[in-house]
């Protein structure tokens, strides 16, 4: 293992968050960045608004970075549909500063966010495995793969040893963007009916947070990888009454009903992603159910209650 510093960014997002706190359970020496810097992290977190590449050396230089896990980009197709190039300069500007840094610096290993998304639409709900040629439908979609492109080509240029793990749909406590789960949670400790939409030819593939953190840890710390892409879910498809049964289990009163504007988000025009290099090269087998999981979203929801 590296004695040096590990930087994750994003932290005050889903996924960097847990994983920083995985990472300081562990005993790593961290650095974390967001946008805005939280008043008692137990580790330095300074302010980095991507792009900003120069931001990418500082950092490395003062804490003495050698890993990096960035989660710090856009972190869906739900935000900034507005402004695509303002998110085309988040997620691809702040990584190609961050590979272009890595160079220079020489850094062990780069960890970044690549999406189901990446893959696009197919006409059937086939298995997709990561020999699947991507082809986004989205602006973020294509942030995710040109970025999957730039990591590839600093690889075989460059030497650069990065890794992108393309994860399906991320949920559990710190999720705040739009949720099926979560607002299944929401409603039924409230009373409320949630709307969904359902389509056909759409799949659900819903992970958590806790399960892609182990993921995380073992693409940052494994001393080979023989890919520079993992596919990141469960591995199966979820029916919307799995779910809604699952979610049950932690609060009783979620129920649905189907709506033409209801919810939408979280599902995906393609089949199952396939997770057998992960399980290979990463030790990686989802452990969390989906009631289990629902039940730690729930904790996380009531304790943001107002008292």
């Amino acid at each position: 293992m590296s004695d040096g510093a590990v930087l994750v960014t994003g932290i005050g997002g889903l996924i960097g968050g847990a994983v920083i706190q995985r990472l300081r359970n562990g005993g790593r020496t961290l650095v974390g960045t967001d946008r805005e810097v939280p008043a008692d992290a137990p580790y330095p977190v300074i302010a980095h608004d991507l792009p900003d590449p120069q931001r990418w050396h500082d950092i490395i230089v003062r804490f003495g970075v050698r890993k990096v896990v960035h989660a710090g980009s856009i972190s869906g197709p739900m935000l900034l549909r507005d402004a695509p190039g303002r998110l085309w300069d988040i997620n691809i500007g702040g990584l190609a500063g961050l590979l272009e840094a890595a160079r220079i610096h020489g850094l062990e290993r780069v960890v970044w966010f690549s999406s189901i998304l990446a893959y696009g639409e197919r006409p059937d709900l086939a298995p997709v495995g990561e020999d699947t040629p991507l082809a986004p439908t989205t602006v973020y979609g294509a942030t995710k793969a040109a970025g999957e492109a730039l990591i590839r080509g600093y690889h075989a240029e460059h030497g650069v040893d990065a890794v992108a793990l393309r994860v399906a749909s991320c949920y559990g406590p710190g999720r705040t963007t739009s949720c099926l789960i979560r607002t299944l949670v929401e409603d039924g400790l409230t009373g409320r009916t949630t709307r969904v939409r359902e389509s056909a030819g759409r799949s659900r593939q819903h992970i958590f947070v806790g399960d892609v953190v182990d993921a995380v840890c073992a693409a940052l710390d494994k001393e080979q990888l023989p890919q520079r892409a993992y596919n990141v879910g469960p591995g199966v498809m979820q029916s919307l009454d799995d779910i809604v049964t699952a979610v049950r289990e932690a609060a009783p009163g979620a129920r649905v009903e189907l709506h033409p504007d209801g919810l939408a988000w979280n599902t995906f025009g393609l089949g199952a992603l396939t997770i057998d290099a992960a399980r290979r090269d990463l030790g990686f087998a989802p452990r969390t159910t989906l009631a289990e999981g629902a039940r730690q979203t729930r904790a996380w929801v009531e304790a943001r209650r107002p008292t």
